[in-house]
């Protein structure tokens, strides 16, 4: 074989095997840490300076490090042998640099943020425990608040210790936030905090909600030029549902609704699956989103 042919041979080998280390995508590493979110099992992905909040998908050990891509609104972690596990991203937070210099009084002295609670939903969580006895299960309620901060809408719940935080639409606390934790903090009695569950977070999107937040911190509500109606916006898993507000039908999964303020009862229910409920109360002038993960049905 002449050198001429060979050298061709050769560059056509070293082309072929770029081309195929081209088309590999470039996993990153994360740090998966199980949390429990919505009443579902969770996790939080963390990947340098950003944690991931992810759903429906298979099932990791606590501490355990993967190699992930993020494309679009899903998260795909690498699974040897087979197809990448497929995960929702629930919610996407950056922590602050640890080597960044502290601002001041931060080493020392916690930094915190005011905010405006916007309303709640309750939220009915189920705790399964197994013993020589067999399987038991027990149900508690939870608030499920939404604390409008600066920049960021926040869902928390679980606030102290036997869920001592009770907060009212429109009180304005003052907060800050542990991302690693994934915590959120709201201060109390002067110096006594309230550790609460971050469950989410979301960027405000309507002059309503912002509206809201200005009309609650100012002491004269007569002055407050606030819609008697509030906006929810209520997705499903699987979608096409039925949607009932206090009883009566108001349309189909996804939806965006203008319900009057008050106490409210939300019902999703899809045929071949548990009916999915929330009782809230809503402020006037808010948008509150929900997510309906629906269980199967047991039933025939």
């Amino acid at each position: 074989m002449s050198s001429v042919r060979v050298f061709t041979v050769f560059l056509t080998i070293v082309w072929s095997a770029g081309a195929v280390a081209a088309d590999k995508p470039a996993y990153e590493k994360g740090t998966l840490t199980a949390t429990t979110a919505s009443g579902h099992k969770s996790y939080n992905l963390k990947a340098g300076l950003k944690i991931y909040q992810i759903s429906n998908c298979g099932d990791f050990q606590d501490g355990q490090e993967v190699g992930f891509l993020v494309k679009d609104d899903k998260i795909y972690i690498a699974h040897e042998g087979a197809k990448d596990y497929k995960c929702s991203i629930e919610s996407t937070t950056e922590s602050r640099d640890p080597n960044a210099p502290p601002t001041p009084n931060e080493a020392t002295d916690p930094v915190y943020m005011k905010g405006t609670i916007l309303g709640f939903s309750i939220r009915r969580d189920i705790h399964v425990s197994g013993s020589a006895n067999g399987v038991g299960s027990s149900a508690r309620k939870a608030k499920v608040y939404e604390l409008q901060g600066p920049d960021l809408i926040y869902q928390v719940d679980y606030c102290g210790s036997f869920q001592a935080g009770q907060f009212t639409p429109g009180q304005v606390v003052e907060f800050r936030v542990s991302t690693g934790e994934g915590r959120l903090y709201i201060r109390h009695d002067g110096t006594k905090e309230y550790g609460c569950q971050l469950e989410g977070t979301r960027k405000p999107d309507t002059q309503a909600e912002k509206a809201a937040q200005t009309a609650a911190a100012s002491a004269a509500p007569a002055t407050a030029a606030v819609a008697s109606t509030a906006r929810i916006s209520i997705v499903s898993v699987p979608d096409g549902a039925d949607i009932e507000i206090d009883g009566s039908f108001a349309g189909n999964t996804p939806s965006d609704l203008t319900v009057p303020e008050g106490e409210r009862s939300i019902v999703v229910k899809k045929s071949g699956y548990k009916p999915w409920e929330r009782k809230m109360k809503v402020i006037a002038g808010s948008s509150i989103h929900l997510n309906a993960e629906m269980e199967k049905s047991t039933n025939p």
